[in-house]
């Protein structure tokens, strides 16, 4: 039997039971939802490339997961295009409408109005995710929109089942609130104003007939037409300062990828506003003074270092981050090797500390309110992309008879300088409320490049757990072997500060764990499915053999065509071609 690889390990010639993982030569997704990557697997068989079956991927998991990601959110993608041999990123989480101001979110008294800031118009960014895709196919990709919306319409018009993240989001205080405050959301989301119910039909044909509209009439249709014109008025009427010139001009902004090297390997990711990008390089920089391997997986030494490198990432975050059209962003220091070498010194092999700045840093219960998902081809082509609405539901604001919800990505702002937002972090005026900027955010697509050709592609969701998870992707890959179903599956950790504690999610030793205490770390358990604490997807290439990984933590799906044309989504092989018919 040739040598194959599985659970991170290499099986020699003799007889072995095991289940391999996903593979295939012609292409492969990774998502939060079998839905999306089946249909992403479906586009690139039919012919097109990476960047095609993102949009597809992206379209599919707005219509299964509209308590993460739609049509009425925005989103960040890091992709390399192997015809033009170049990186890009791409910034459309939405900027702030033009008649925003920095005390927008505030009472009569001066204190931050929380019901502003989450659960009203005023919440809302301007939807770019729309323009990013309109960007991505005509620049990049190979099909139409009639093509690569089709997946998405059908399941809208046919229906899809509920899953265990769907079910269990509409019965949460936020569905309950938006049900009781907002038009449409009940009809649209609920089951006769009940939670949905796992394995229930759902359907959205509003939403249908809005990306029919879209695919036969072009974007333009969505931001300069009359959704425009309800999407003006159902977020002013619940106290939003939109206009339609909000929507004509709305435009992604390119940026530059922030880039670094760990272990002879390139790291390409998302620059700022996103944070997630340039720190993931800064922790790598630190992590390589250290022997991670030689420590070993899992063990005391090395979840030490680890979290200690994640608590000096964080009290960084805090007071350097910011939409860099706006503020000095000190990337090149943040990603300085000589920077790391100095903060690596700092770490004590036997006691936890805590490092300075962190004011405005404290964990509360943050969700998983992104989806991130990833795509490589056949051709060389790799995107990963992050999008969302932001909390679960977004802002709450439903637009009638058109099948959607606006995000609430506002709330990432300083509404006022040190008042944390609902994620728990707080900024100072570098995050602060202006015309035209984009607010911070974790989001970290991520692309791993050796000798020029992609190796990995990853993300995750999960606020700000998003750098630490997508960090432990790379690392468990590249110092420790892992194949990316293992590396997305093996239980994450995360640490923002000393006192907030250190997160473990269930399966890290009990010994390891004491040992851990030992060092002065504060042990808070989670477990990976009660609190959807992360969720994480990844694709591995090795030699042209795509390994995607998808995210067990909710419904995730990693899936690889087959050079026979047959799809394998976590070890099963559909054949079923109606997706697309």
């Amino acid at each position: 039997m040739p040598n194959r690889p599985y659970l991170g390990r290499t099986v020699d010639d003799t007889i072995a039971m095991y289940k391999p993982h996903v593979s295939g030569t012609e292409g492969a997704v990774s998502s939060n939802s079998p839905y999306a990557t089946q249909a992403g697997l479906e586009i690139m068989k039919q012919g097109g490339n990476a960047f095609d079956a993102a949009v597809a991927v992206s379209l599919v998991l707005g219509v299964v997961e509209p308590y993460h990601c739609g049509i009425g959110g925005g989103c960040f993608h890091t992709f390399y295009d192997k015809k033009t041999n170049e990186f890009y990123c791409v910034d459309a989480r939405g900027i702030a409408p033009k008649n925003a101001y920095q005390d927008m979110m505030l009472d009569e008294n001066g204190d931050v109005d929380l019901n502003l800031t989450e659960y009203s118009g005023r919440s809302v960014s301007v939807p770019s995710f729309y323009r990013a895709m309109d960007n991505l196919l005509k620049k990049h990709g190979t099909m139409t929109w009639e093509q690569v919306s089709a997946p998405a319409i059908k399941l809208c018009r046919d229906g899809f089942a509920c899953g265990f993240a769907y079910a269990r989001i509409t019965d949460t205080p936020e569905a309950e609130h938006n049900k009781a405050e907002y038009e449409g959301f009940e009809e649209l989301y609920l089951n006769h104003g009940k939670p949905r119910q796992f394995g229930e039909i759902i359907k959205n044909p509003d939403l249908a007939d809005t990306m029919e509209g879209v695919a036969k009439n072009g974007v333009d249709w969505f931001y300069n037409g009359p959704i425009a014109d309800e999407m003006v008025e159902h977020i002013n009427k619940n106290k939003g300062l939109f206009c339609k010139e909000d929507l004509i001009n709305c435009k992604p902004k390119e940026r530059i990828p922030v880039r670094g090297n760990y272990r002879g390997y390139d790291i390409i990711s998302m620059a700022p506003p996103s944070s997630g990008g340039t720190h993931i390089i800064q922790m790598l920089n630190i992590l390589e003074n250290f022997d991670l391997k030689g420590m070993g997986f899992h063990s005391a030494d090395s979840t030490h270092v680890i979290a200690e490198t994640m608590k000096m990432m964080f009290a960084d975050r805090s007071v350097a981050m910011g939409d860099p059209d706006f503020v000095d962003v000190k990337v090149d220091k943040l990603l300085s090797k000589e920077y790391a070498k100095e903060l690596a010194a700092k770490i004590d092999m036997d006691h936890a500390k805590e490092y300075a700045p962190t004011d405005g840093i404290e964990a509360k219960e943050y969700r998983g309110c992104t989806s991130n998902f990833t795509v490589m081809d056949k051709y060389g082509n790799v995107i990963s992309q992050t999008q969302t609405i932001r909390n679960w539901w977004g802002s709450g604001v439903v637009i009638p008879g058109r099948g959607f919800i606006m995000n609430n990505a506002m709330a990432d702002f300083s509404a006022k300088a040190g008042v944390r937002t609902t994620q728990g972090l707080a900024y100072g005026m570098a995050n602060a409320i202006r015309p035209g900027k984009t607010p911070l955010s974790s989001m970290s697509p991520t692309i791993v490049m050796k000798d020029g050709k992609p190796v990995l592609s990853v993300g995750a969701a999960g606020g700000p757990r998003i750098i630490t998870s997508t960090l432990q992707l790379i690392i468990n890959n590249l110092d420790y072997g892992m194949m990316m179903d293992s590396a997305v599956k093996h239980p994450h950790m995360c640490c923002l500060t000393l006192n907030q504690g250190l997160e473990l999610e269930e399966g890290f030793s009990p010994d390891t764990i004491k040992l851990l205490a030992a060092k002065g770390h504060i042990i808070k358990n989670t477990t990976d499915f009660g609190e959807l604490l992360v969720m994480p997807n990844g694709i591995r290439n090795i030699d042209g053999t795509f390994f995607p990984g998808g995210t067990s933590r909710v419904d995730g799906g990693g899936g690889a065509l087959t050079a026979f044309g047959t799809m394998a989504i976590d070890g099963l092989c559909f054949i079923d071609e109606k997706l697309t018919k």
